[in-house]
C-alpha cells in the first residue's frame, strides 16, 4: 500500500511539473510572439527616426540559430536585451547629419569590426556577418564612386576564413540550411545565409565583384555544385530542408529568387553550359501559388516583412527571370496577381505626404527599403520601359483602342468620357506634340486622374520620390543605399508635371486645346500600359 502511495506521489508530482512546464512553455512562446511583433515595429520607427538599423534582421535571424540549435537560454535572453535596447535606444547608432560624402564614408568605415572585418555585431552567430557586410559595403562603393576615391577598408575581411576551403564550404550550407521544428517555425529560416554566399559567384555582391576577398576556382565550383544539387524537383525551388527527413520545408520564393540569378540571366539564357536552369515551369507554377496567398493579419509586422520580401522578390523573378519559358496561361495569371500587388503596394505603402513608400504597411514616414525595393519592382514590370512593357504585356501600338479623332470647338464631359469611362483605365496623360510609344512620359503637359485611385502615375510619384531622396535624412536601411537608389531612379529621366487629382477641369482642358489646337489623350492602366488612345483637334 505504501509502495502504491508513493508510486501515486510519484506520478501527480510528475503531472504536475509537467503541466507547469506546459504552462511556462505557452507563457513563454506567447511572450516571444509579443517580443518579436515589438520588435520589428520598433525596428520600423527607429529607421524612419534615422538609427543605424543595417543589423537588426540579422540579429533576429542569429537568434532563430541559436533557438533551433538548442542554445534556448542564449536566444531568449538576448531577445529580451534586444528588445530593452530597441526600446531605451540605449547604445543604438543615430547617423550623423553629414556636411559631405567623405564625412558620411568615413562614418560608415568606422562600423566594421576589427576582429572579423564584418560589418555585424560579432556577438552574433558567425552565419549571420556575410549579409550585412555585403549590404554596407555596397553603400560604401556607392559612396566611394561618388567622391572619386578608391574604398580602403580598415581591416580585411576575416570572417570570410572560416569558410575558404570547398570542404568548409559545403559543412557551412549544410549547417544553415538543414533546419529543425524550431527553425521552420520562423518567416525566414537560416538558408538566408547559404543563398547569401551566391553573391561571390553571380556578380551580385560587392565582395566578388571587387575583388576584396579571393576564393578559388574549386570553391566556387563546388557552391555551384551544391545549389545545383538541392533543387527541389516538385516545385523548382531551393530552401531549407528538415535536419531529420532531408524534404522540403517550405517553399522559399524570397530565397530562390535571388538562387535563381546564378543559373539564368535577365533574358532567361541559362547563364553555365554544365548548369542549365531546370524545373522552369514547375518554378513559375509555385511562385504563382505562392504570390496568390492571402495577406498577413494586419498587426503582424513580420509577416508583412516576410510577405514585401516574397512579392517584390517573386513578381522579379517572374518577369525577369522565367517569362521567355512560361506557359500563357501562367503569364495571365501572373499579370492579375501582379496588376493586385501594385494595388495593394499603393493602397498600403505609399505615404503620400512624403510621395514615397514606406516597407510596413500603413506607415507614417517612408523609408529607403521601402522606396529602394518599390522601385526596382516597378523597373522589372516595366513601369519605365516600352521595351519591357511589350516583352511583358505585348506591343502597345497593337493593342491599343484607338478611340478616334474628335474635332471640337469645346471640349465637354462627354468628349472626355469616350476614354474616362473605361474601368481599366487608372490615369489619364495628356501630350501637345506627336506620340513616340518608345517614350510616353515625353511631351506630357498634364495627368489627371479620372476617378479615385490609389495607384499614382509614373509622372506623378518618380519626381516626388527624387525629392524625398533628395531631403530624406535616412542613409542606410536594413539592405538599401541611400547612394544606390539615387543613382537607380535619376536614370529613370521623368520630368514633373501638371497632376489633377479629381479630373483635368474642363477651364483648363479648353485652354490648352485652343492654344495648341490639339490634344493627344491616352489612358493607362495600373501597370502604366496605354489601353485607349483619343484624338482632339481644335476646330
Amino acid at each position: 500500500m505504501e509502495v502504491e502511495m508513493h508510486h501515486t506521489k510519484t506520478i501527480l508530482g510528475v503531472l504536475v511539473f509537467t503541466l507547469f512546464l506546459v504552462i511556462f512553455g505557452f507563457v513563454t512562446v506567447f511572450h516571444v510572439q509579443n517580443q518579436i511583433t515589438d520588435l520589428f515595429r520598433m525596428n520600423k520607427e527607429l529607421q524612419e527616426e534615422g538609427y543605424y538599423m543595417a543589423e537588426f534582421e540579422f540579429k533576429m535571424m542569429g537568434m532563430a540559430y541559436w533557438l533551433d540549435h538548442g542554445h534556448y537560454y542564449t536566444a531568449l535572453s538576448r531577445l529580451n536585451q534586444l528588445h530593452q535596447q530597441l526600446k531605451t535606444r540605449t547604445g543604438l547608432i543615430k547617423v550623423p547629419k553629414f556636411t559631405n560624402k567623405e564625412e558620411e564614408l568615413d562614418f560608415y568605415l568606422s562600423l566594421q569590426n576589427s576582429k572579423t572585418g564584418a560589418f555585424m555585431n560579432n556577438s552574433y552567430p558567425y552565419c549571420t556577418y556575410n549579409e550585412p557586410t555585403e549590404n554596407v559595403l555596397s553603400h560604401l562603393g556607392a559612396l566611394a564612386e561618388e567622391t572619386g576615391q578608391p574604398l580602403r577598408l580598415k581591416y580585411p575581411l576575416k570572417y570570410l576564413d572560416e569558410i575558404n576551403t570547398p570542404e568548409k564550404l559545403k559543412a557551412f550550407l549544410e549547417d544553415v540550411s538543414n533546419v529543425g521544428w524550431i527553425g521552420s517555425k520562423f518567416p525566414q529560416t537560416t538558408f538566408v545565409f547559404a543563398r547569401s554566399l551566391l553573391s561571390y559567384y553571380n556578380g551580385e555582391g560587392f565582395i566578388g565583384e571587387h575583388n576584396l576577398y579571393n576564393f578559388s576556382l574549386q570553391w566556387k565550383q563546388a557552391l555551384l555544385q551544391w545549389f545545383y544539387a538541392n533543387q527541389d524537383p516538385q516545385t523548382g525551388f531551393w530552401g531549407p530542408k528538415s535536419r531529420t527527413s532531408g524534404q522540403l520545408l517550405k517553399r522559399d520564393l524570397t530565397n530562390t529568387a535571388s538562387i535563381i540569378k546564378t543559373f539564368i540571366d535577365s533574358s532567361g539564357h541559362d547563364i553555365h553550359e554544365s548548369f542549365p536552369l531546370r524545373y522552369k515551369k514547375e518554378m513559375f507554377k509555385t511562385a504563382l501559388e505562392v504570390i496568390s496567398e492571402p495577406l498577413p493579419a494586419e498587426g503582424d509586422l513580420d509577416e508583412w516583412h516576410e510577405w514585401s520580401l516574397k512579392m517584390g522578390k517573386g513578381t522579379i523573378m517572374l518577369t525577369r527571370y522565367l517569362w521567355k519559358d512560361a506557359l500563357e496561361d501562367d503569364r495571365a495569371r501572373a499579370k492579375a496577381l501582379i496588376e493586385n500587388y501594385v494595388k495593394t503596394i499603393f493602397e498600403k505603402y505609399y505615404v503620400s505626404d512624403e510621395g514615397a513608400f514606406s516597407y510596413y504597411p500603413n506607415a507614417e514616414h517612408a523609408t529607403l527599403d521601402g522606396t529602394g525595393g518599390r522601385i526596382n519592382e516597378f523597373v522589372s514590370i516595366g513601369f519605365f520601359s516600352a521595351e519591357k512593357q511589350r516583352y511583358l504585356w505585348g506591343n502597345p501600338e497593337e493593342s491599343i483602342i484607338d478611340l478616334g479623332v474628335r474635332n471640337i470647338s469645346t471640349l465637354t464631359q462627354n468628349d472626355l468620357a469616350l476614354i474616362t469611362n473605361h474601368p481599366e483605365v487608372n490615369s489619364l496623360r495628356f501630350y501637345d506634340t506627336s506620340l513616340d510609344f518608345g517614350d510616353l512620359t515625353s511631351g506630357v503637359f498634364a495627368v489627371a486622374y479620372p476617378q479615385k485611385t490609389p495607384v499614382r502615375d509614373i509622372m506623378d510619384f518618380t519626381p516626388k520620390v527624387q525629392h524625398w531622396l533628395n531631403t530624406t535624412s535616412q542613409n542606410m536601411g536594413n539592405w538599401v543605399s541611400k547612394e544606390e537608389t539615387v543613382q537607380s531612379v535619376n536614370t529613370l529621366d521623368v520630368e514633373e508635371g501638371v497632376i489633377y487629382e479629381n479630373g483635368i477641369p474642363l477651364k483648363t482642358a479648353n485652354e490648352l486645346l485652343q492654344k495648341n489646337h490639339r490634344i493627344i489623350v491616352l489612358g493607362f492602366d495600373v501597370l502604366q500600359v496605354p489601353r485607349y488612345k483619343i484624338i482632339i483637334n481644335h476646330s
